[in-house]
């Protein structure tokens, strides 16, 4: 098996060196290029087509943020996980929902790093079915390879067991500490898995969000919502 092909984008000569010696002493993980600025990295990740970048957030010409709306216009996005000195709310918020998989405070401590790698590229065997909601997600059409699916089945959990009176700010903070990531992290995740159901066109999801057919996919709440009841019945029948 190749390994993780990683990118590194960051204007530090020093931080670059840090992650490369990580890179290149950690097994399983590849390094394919180093970039100084967004403009470079969104050139790299174009020409290279990594499966992971490690990003900066501050740097001259474009920044960590504008790299990351960069990729949106590229046909095949990579994972990227922000390690930047900056640890305001804001730029937590607003990294994850550009795309963001993780964010990380520098000085970022490298087995946390390492950790969060595995967490983005877990061997296919090791994935967990996660119980009822799991069973209720696949039988929707989730697909179970999309890193959302364990949050999505955790919090459908977690809304089933307080019968749907429970608001989606518990619902996400309570996410995110289990599985050691931002709430906004985990609400984009969420509703990437969601995105994907719908366009699935699963019957079984159509049965349970009631015909006809809406365009837009359903909000986190709602959809958690009916999904507990549907789980909820299961358990009684």
């Amino acid at each position: 098996m190749n390994g993780i092909r990683i990118l590194l984008v960051d204007d530090n000569p020093s931080a670059r060196a840090l992650l490369a010696a990580f890179v290149e002493d950690t097994p399983g993980l590849e390094l394919c290029g180093e970039a100084g600025d967004g403009w470079q990295g969104l050139e790299l990740t174009s020409r290279l087509e990594p499966d992971l970048v490690l990003l900066d957030l501050i740097m001259p010409g474009l920044d960590g943020i504008g790299f990351l709306e960069g990729l949106e216009g590229l046909p095949r996005k990579p994972r990227v996980i922000v390690l930047s000195g900056v640890s305001t709310d804001a730029y937590v918020q607003h990294s994850c929902r550009l795309g963001a998989d993780y964010y990380l405070v520098k000085p970022v401590n490298l087995r946390q790093l390492a950790g969060r790698i595995s967490a983005l590229f877990p061997a296919r065997e090791s994935r967990q079915e996660y119980g009822p909601a799991g069973w209720l997600l696949s039988r929707l059409g989730a697909d179970s390879r999309l890193d959302g699916y364990g949050q999505t089945a955790f919090a459908l959990e977690l809304m089933a067991s307080a019968a749907g009176q429970v608001q989606m700010k518990e619902i996400y903070l309570s996410t995110a500490q289990a599985f050691h990531t931002t709430a906004a992290c985990v609400e984009k995740n969420m509703r990437t898995v969601i995105r994907s159901i719908h366009t699935a066109g699963n019957p079984a999801y159509d049965a349970l969000m009631g015909m006809p057919r809406q365009e837009k996919p359903p909000g986190n709440g709602v959809f958690l919502r009916r999904a507990a009841e549907e789980l909820a019945e299961k358990h009684e029948r």
